[in-house]
């Protein structure tokens, strides 16, 4: 018998627990409650389970044969089947995809529930605070004011490298819109924090449909982490895909001129979740 025909050991209890609290400590905690690690067996597998708690959300991370199988629960909503499956046992990825994909859903599907009335605007207001809270506490200032829609509130802060942020959220929708504007250099570090980790492999042709210096750029970055397609008829550009943040850039004034570092951009951000944005002010801020 070779090395390469000793089958690895199976996951245990034990195992989904330990990786459920490695998860947990990477997940921000939301008006000062961490989430918390208790037993778990999941309806659908027989694979071992825990359950991550937060208030009144929770969820189901099952793990097996190299995968990872995550669900949510809520006040009202049961998990009988997995949300997301992922090829990987690695906390830190099960954690980035958790904030990306997951967790803005349960929220969503969570304010959806609610009844209506002031306390969901009150509710917007508390998060935004909360984002705020957390980028003050590294530094930056940050203003609030009244969005350019009824029922909506903006958060706004710069950052030493030029680059400007705005959280806008809508209503009682729980989930954000972030503009993100400044030096290209710049805003293509930012934006690789609300995408997908980069591909196997990146097509090899992939700004033929881009018109505009500044955008086939920006394109040749962001085709590493997910999809990009020129947009008719105003000339910007769409990235991302049908799960998860997605956004917009914006056309330069002028598509022919030469772009440099420090040639400013505006791109759009929507479907951001508040934990995402949470776990992420530490980069949000430099």
């Amino acid at each position: 018998m070779t090395l390469t025909d000793i089958a690895a050991p199976a996951a245990t209890a034990n195992d989904a627990q330990a990786l459920a609290v490695r998860v947990a400590a990477l997940l921000p905690a939301r008006n000062d409650q961490p989430w918390t690690v208790e037993p778990y067996a999941a309806w659908w597998s027989t694979h071992p389970a825990a359950r991550l708690v937060q208030a009144e959300r929770a969820l189901i991370l099952v793990t097996g044969s190299g995968q990872t199988e995550v669900a949510w629960e809520a006040a009202g909503r049961e998990a009988y089947e997995p949300d997301v499956r992922l090829a990987s046992v690695a906390p830190e990825l099960i954690a980035r995809e958790v904030l990306r994909l997951v967790l803005p859903v349960l929220d969503d599907e969570a304010a959806s529930r609610a009844r209506p009335g002031g306390r969901q605007v009150i509710g917007r207001l508390q998060a935004l605070h909360e984002i705020g809270w957390a980028i003050r506490e590294r530094g930056p200032a940050t203003h609030n004011h009244v969005g350019l829609h009824a029922n909506s509130s903006v958060l706004a802060w710069g950052t030493p490298s030029g680059v400007r942020f705005a959280v806008s959220m809508h209503g009682t929708n729980p989930v954000c819109d972030v503009s993100v504007t400044g030096p290209v250099r710049a805003v293509e570090r930012v934006l690789p924090l609300f995408l997908p980790m980069p591909g196997a492999e990146t097509p090899r042709y992939p700004l033929r449909r881009i018109r505009g210096r500044l955008l086939r750029r920006l394109a040749s970055h962001l085709v590493q982490f997910t999809a990009v397609d020129q947009l008719q008829g105003e000339g910007g550009m769409a990235f991302g895909t049908g799960s998860g943040p997605y956004g917009y850039a914006a056309p330069a004034l002028d598509p022919a001129a030469r772009v440099r570092d420090s040639t400013p951009v505006s791109v759009d951000l929507h479907g951001v979740g508040i934990d995402l944005l949470l776990s992420r002010a530490g980069q949000l801020t430099r």
